[in-house]
């Protein structure tokens, strides 16, 4: 072969060659990540990233890390039918989640909805750890935000907006909350209850919505964050009560009466403000270093009159029917009676006796000093008791034509874990959840422990006796259980969020959020048609 020959031999290789690696490397270059499908527990170590679609609630257990990398989007998928407990969330429970974005590339937990909603899918919830991270994420269309519990999980550089009810949600926490930006969630922004201590909320941008935060029998320092675009000049920025102790200093407030932005609702709260900026520009607006970026725009804030979700559900059913509804203007609240012919609604500071048939009202004064915190009410024939949330104790009383008399009170059984929300009486024990929901402690009334009842149910809701069972809402459902703690019965809830049931002899009354920010009648008398939903 001659040279001029192997010459242009070699060169139509090398552009054939070429090309062909050309081809290859556009192709690689294009190609979008496949979806990945995620649901139920994860047995080991995972890394996440691109796209990932969650359709079964994940849980990441003890002993269990997952590294979620910059950029990747978890899309949950949504649930907006009543009669389907499966709305879909993501659970840290014990074991450590390690969610890093970058400014540029942010993580993204999401709805997957093409349009989606506040409430789409339950949110980000973190039990008993204190080695999770969320940094640069955003969270969104959920019905809370990012919720923990007995951890110390620090968030940071993130957006959380369009939640159904609290953004960043804590109790027995402790962790530092910092540089992030809130908008538009539907009771709060930031909610702290239940005995969280030494908790750090510095240099936060809350940019609208209803309520920026409130802080319930917690400890707190809250410096150098922004508040603005509220529109409610003479509501609390930041509201103080219970027994909290919180320190408000160097932060910036625009649109906000000085006089009522740093509210102290009850005298056993400890309040310190000082160096916070109503308008004389002496503290300046956090700075962030990411950008507010969105896929999809809400159109309102969770709570306005244009909600799209579900708060009430149909009236009647094949299990249950909503015989009546009353209470506009009472609002919801954690403890709630029939008794001698009247429903009782008990919150700090007050009772109030409603005739069910005309809702006409009395409201008694109750001394702050020996209840404070309300959650759970019951009446054994003589008596009211209820059980404490903030002092951790069930009271015992009794109501004449005009006041309210305290008789005794007593420790709720393990306090130093602190309490759930109900009590109930059989006429002959007082039966209170523990705090996890597992156990329900008969308690003879000196306080004694007569015997622990272990629950296959979580009893997160209230609790009634109704001659036969305990009634108690969980989700989307009431269940009725027996004194063993073996569920026999269920039908379809009537609303969201029940926060008080009770029995009248021939019918329940749930007492329940719907919107909490809604002034709606909660209250509803319900007939059980069918209990055999199982």
């Amino acid at each position: 072969m001659d040279r001029r020959k192997a010459i242009a031999i070699f060169l139509i290789s090398a552009i054939v060659g070429s090309s062909i690696l050309v081809f290859y490397y556009s192709l690689l270059s294009t190609q979008v990540d496949e979806p990945v499908f995620k649901g139920g527990t994860i047995l080991q170590d995972e890394t996440w990233s691109g796209s990932i679609f969650v359709t079964k609630s994940i849980v990441v257990p003890s002993g269990i890390t997952l590294t979620i990398n910059p950029g990747t989007r978890i899309q949950f998928a949504p649930c907006r039918d009543y009669k389907n407990q499966t709305t879909v969330g993501f659970a840290v429970v014990g074991g450590t989640v390690i969610a890093i974005g970058t400014p540029e590339h942010q993580i993204w937990f999401t709805s997957d909805a093409e349009i989606p909603i506040n409430g789409d899918w339950s949110g980000i919830e973190l039990y008993n750890t204190n080695t999770s991270v969320f940094k640069y994420v955003i969270v969104e269309f959920s019905g809370l935000g990012i919720s923990q519990f007995d951890s110390k999980a620090n968030i940071s550089h993130s957006i959380v907006r369009w939640v159904n009810a609290e953004g960043i949600y804590m109790e027995r926490s402790s962790p530092v909350i910092e540089y992030n930006l809130l908008y538009q969630n539907g009771y709060h922004e930031i909610a702290l209850e239940q005995y969280n201590y030494d908790v750090i909320i510095r240099k936060n941008i809350f940019a609208g919505g209803h309520v920026p935060l409130i802080v319930f029998d917690s400890t707190v320092t809250i410096e150098g964050n922004y508040f603005y675009n509220y529109n409610t000049p003479e509501s609390p920025a930041i509201s103080v009560a219970g027994t909290a102790d919180a320190n408000v200093t160097g932060n910036k407030f625009d649109g906000f009466n000085n006089e009522t932005a740093i509210l102290r609702l009850q005298p056993t709260s400890s309040l310190v403000k000082s160096k916070n900026d109503f308008g004389n520009g002496t503290v300046s607006i956090p700075d962030l270093d990411y950008n507010d970026v969105r896929n999809y725009v809400l159109g309102y804030t969770p709570g306005d009159p244009m909600d799209q979700y579900m708060y009430v559900f149909p009236a009647e059913d094949e299990t249950r029917r909503v015989v009546n509804r009353i209470g506009l203007g009472f609002g919801f609240g954690w403890a709630f009676e029939y008794a001698n012919g009247y429903l009782w609604k008990l919150s700090t500071g007050e009772l109030v006796r409603i005739d069910p048939t005309t809702g006409t009202n009395t409201t008694f004064t109750v001394d702050t000093n020996q209840i404070l915190g309300p959650r759970g009410l019951c009446f054994d024939g003589e008596y009211f008791w209820t059980q404490d949330h903030s002092l951790l104790k069930i009271v015992k009383f009794k109501v004449n034509a005009t006041a309210v008399t305290i008789y005794d009170s007593f420790d709720i059984p393990e306090n130093e874990t602190g309490a759930r929300q109900s009590l109930s009486t059989d006429g002959t024990y007082l039966y209170v959840p523990n705090r996890e929901g597992n156990k329900m402690f008969e308690l003879f009334k000196n306080g004694t422990i007569n015997r622990e009842i272990s629950m296959p149910l979580d009893l997160v809701g209230p609790i009634t006796w109704n001659g036969t069972h305990f009634w108690t809402g969980n989700g989307n459902y009431l269940f009725a259980f027996n004194k063993d703690g073996i569920v026999e019965g269920k039908v379809y809830d009537v609303a969201r969020g029940i926060s008080g049931i009770t029995w009248d002899g021939a019918n329940f009354w749930g007492l329940y959020k719907t919107c909490e920010l809604w002034n709606d009648a909660k209250m509803f008398q319900i007939e059980i048609l069918n209990d055999s939903l199982l």
